[in-house]
């Protein structure tokens, strides 16, 4: 039935059940990559309810490490677009997905470029969520890229430390008028400082 629509064409209802077994149980690496555009697309919009997750683990199933450069390269730069959008204009809640998007796009600097907290409010609430759940995420990248996870974060945590002024203006910004936001933003506050105070972002 998938191969008698139209790839642009496939909706997530038709496609669900396959990106769940892709590769392990039904078809192999060949027919994932023939359906991996349209995945994608549907997988990076904002009411899918395709496992981002799962479907990126198929991507190391097909052998994702060997694919030609420029098949890499095309998915790299879809994914880094994705995620400028995502993490500056929709709310993000997985930290897992940092550590998976630096196992595919190759580096976390160009994520952490790509997010400016102090340019719009859902950038800077994801910043402030996402502070106390800094070990989880650090534990994604540790797991999904144990060769250069130490860089990455030790990068991270530079980047952190460095929004200790943005968390503080937007403190002062909220107090007068969302209390329980507020009390957010101050626990992300001690949290970065911290990070400097032990000495583990020089």
């Amino acid at each position: 039935m998938l191969f008698t629509v139209p790839l642009a064409y496939l909706s997530e209802k038709q496609l669900r059940r396959y990106a769940f077994k892709a590769i392990t149980t039904w078809g192999n690496a060949a027919d994932f990559r023939y359906f991996l555009p349209r995945l994608l697309e549907l997988l990076l919009c904002p009411d899918s309810e395709l496992e981002k997750d799962a479907f990126f683990d198929k991507m190391l199933y097909a052998g994702w490490d060997g694919w030609p450069e420029a098949e890499k390269g095309a998915v790299r730069q879809v994914l880094r677009a994705w995620w400028a959008q995502h993490i500056q204009h929709e709310c993000f809640f997985e930290e897992e997905l940092i550590g998976w998007l630096v196992r595919l796009t190759g580096s976390l600097e160009p994520l952490l470029q790509a997010w400016q907290p102090a340019e719009t409010d859902w950038a800077f609430e994801n910043l402030v969520r996402i502070i106390p759940h800094l070990p989880d995420l650090e534990k994604h990248i540790q797991v999904l890229t144990p060769d250069t996870a130490a860089h990455s974060m030790l990068t991270l945590r530079r980047w952190l430390s460095q929004q200790a002024s943005v968390l503080e203006a937007g403190f002062f910004q909220q107090e007068p008028c969302n209390e329980e936001f507020t009390q957010a933003i101050s626990q992300a506050h001690t949290l970065v400082t911290g990070l400097l105070a032990d000495g583990t972002t020089h």
